[in-house]
C-alpha cells in the first residue's frame, strides 16, 4: 500500500544509520524504527479513511413506470417493440372492446331517447296550451250566457226561464273545471320537459361518459416520456391488471430537472464528516474502460439522508429486537446522495450500475481549522485520488476476468 510506503522512512533511516556505523542490521536494531512505522502508519490509515471516506456500495437508482391496464380482456394489438422510444400519450396496445362498444352504443340510444321524449313533451305542451286557449273561451261564452240570464231574471223579464238559467250556470262551472285541467295538464308538461326529463338526459349522458371512459380503458397509452425496457406481452395474451405482473415496463427519460444521482452507502461512522456540497469522484463499473477516458466523474453531495434503514419500523404484532434487526440487516448503511459536477456527464451514466464512491474533505472544521495540520490532512486527498483510480484498474481487471468474476 501507498502508505506503507509514506511511512517507512524511520525504518529507513534507521537502517541508514546502522550501515553509517558500520553495526550489525537485525531485527533487534530497528525495532524501535519498526515500531514507530507502525504507529505513523495506522495513524495516517485512520486520519486518511476518517477524513476522505469512500464506500464500493453504490449505485445509480432510477425508477420504473409499470404499465397495467385498468381493465383486463384479450390484447388484440401492440404498437411497441422493446427498446423503443415513447412519448406521453403514445398507444402501447389495444384489448378487445366488443363489449365495451355494446355498453357505449346502448348508452348513446338512451341518450337519444330521452332527447326524443324531451322534444315529445314540447310539442304536448304547446297542445295543451292550445286546449287551455279553447277551454278558456268555452267558460267565457259560457259565463256570457249565464250573466245575461241573471241579467233577465233581475228585470223580471218574460224571457228568463230558471231551468235555462241552471243549465247556463252548470255549462260555466264545467268550462271553469275544462280550464283548471287544462292548465294543470300544461304545468305537468312543463315540469316534465324542464326537470324530469332533463335530470333523465344528465343520467343517460353521465352513463354514457362513463362506458366511454371504460372504452377508452382498452386502448393503453403511455404515461411519461420513456423508454420501452421489458416487453412480455404478446397478442392473444390476457392482460394483466396486477402491478407485480405489468404487461410492460417503461423507464423514464432523466429530465435536468430530476437528473440521474448516485447512492452511496458508508459507514455510519463517517457521518460527521459527510456533508452536502462535500465534493467527491465517482467511479462506475459501466464507463470503465481501457483507455480510462470518462471513468472517473466528479460530483457533489447532494443529501445526507438523516435515518438508517435498518432501525425501519412497520406495524407488526412482536416487539422490535435490535440484535435480529442488526443480524439480518448489518449494522445499516449512511445513505449518501451525489450528484455529477458537469450536466454532460449524466448521459454517460447507466441506470443501475455499480460504482465505486470517492468524497473528499477540503475544508477542516473544528480546531484543526487552519493548523498545519489540517492543511496535511486536506492535501493527503491526492493520495486517495491516486487510489481510487488503482481501485478503477482493478475493477476493470476484475470485470474482465482476471479476478474470477469473468
Amino acid at each position: 500500500m501507498i502508505e506503507l510506503l509514506i511511512t517507512c522512512f524511520p525504518l529507513l533511516i534507521r537502517v541508514a544509520y546502522l550501515r553509517l556505523r558500520k553495526r550489525e542490521i537485525t531485527v533487534y536494531a530497528v525495532h524501535r524504527a519498526i515500531f514507530v512505522w507502525m504507529v505513523l502508519f495506522f495513524a495516517l490509515i485512520f486520519t486518511i479513511e476518517y477524513y476522505h471516506p469512500d464506500s464500493r456500495n453504490a449505485l445509480i437508482p432510477f425508477r420504473i413506470v409499470p404499465v397495467v391496464p385498468e381493465t383486463s380482456g384479450t390484447v388484440t394489438e401492440i404498437m411497441v417493440v422493446g427498446g423503443q422510444q415513447v412519448k406521453r400519450g403514445d398507444l402501447l396496445f389495444t384489448i378487445d372492446d366488443s363489449s365495451e362498444q355494446a355498453a357505449v352504443a346502448a348508452s348513446q340510444a338512451q341518450v337519444a331517447e330521452v332527447q326524443s321524449q324531451i322534444a315529445l313533451a314540447k310539442s304536448e305542451v304547446q297542445e295543451a296550451q292550445a286546449e287551455v286557449l279553447r277551454a278558456q273561451a268555452d267558460q267565457a261564452e259560457a259565463e256570457l250566457t249565464m250573466t245575461n240570464l241573471e241579467r233577465l231574471g233581475q228585470e223580471n223579464s218574460p224571457a228568463y226561464a230558471e231551468d235555462k238559467y241552471l243549465r247556463a250556470k252548470d255549462r260555466f262551472d264545467a268550462a271553469s273545471a275544462e280550464v283548471s285541467a287544462a292548465e294543470y295538464k300544461v304545468q305537468s308538461l312543463q315540469l316534465q320537459v324542464d326537470q324530469v326529463l332533463p335530470a333523465q338526459l344528465t343520467a343517460a349522458k353521465a352513463q354514457l361518459n362513463q362506458k366511454q371512459v371504460e372504452l377508452s380503458k382498452t386502448r393503453v397509452t403511455a404515461m411519461v416520456d420513456g423508454r420501452i425496457d421489458q416487453l412480455t406481452l404478446n397478442v392473444g395474451d390476457r392482460a394483466a391488471q396486477i402491478a407485480l405482473n405489468p404487461s410492460m415496463v417503461i423507464v423514464p427519460d432523466v429530465s435536468e430537472e430530476s437528473p440521474l444521482e448516485i447512492v452511496g452507502g458508508f459507514s455510519q461512522v463517517n457521518r460527521a464528516v459527510l456533508h452536502e456540497g462535500m465534493p467527491a469522484e465517482v467511479a462506475c463499473s459501466t464507463n470503465i474502460n481501457s483507455g480510462m477516458k470518462n471513468s472517473v466523474f466528479p460530483a457533489r453531495v447532494t443529501r445526507v439522508q438523516e435515518a438508517v434503514a435498518t432501525g425501519q419500523l412497520g406495524p407488526t404484532g412482536s416487539l422490535l429486537q435490535p440484535s435480529q434487526q442488526i443480524q439480518r440487516g448489518g449494522p445499516g448503511d449512511l445513505v449518501v446522495y451525489l450528484r455529477l459536477v458537469y450536466p454532460e456527464h449524466q448521459a454517460m451514466l447507466v441506470e443501475g450500475s455499480g460504482c465505486l464512491v470517492q468524497a473528499y474533505t477540503t475544508k477542516i472544521s473544528g480546531p484543526m481549522a487552519g493548523t498545519f495540520m489540517g492543511e496535511v490532512i486536506q492535501a493527503w486527498a491526492l493520495e486517495k485520488a491516486l487510489i481510487m483510480r488503482m481501485k478503477v484498474w482493478i475493477m476493470l481487471f476484475m470485470g474482465t476476468g482476471l479476478g474470477g468474476e469473468g
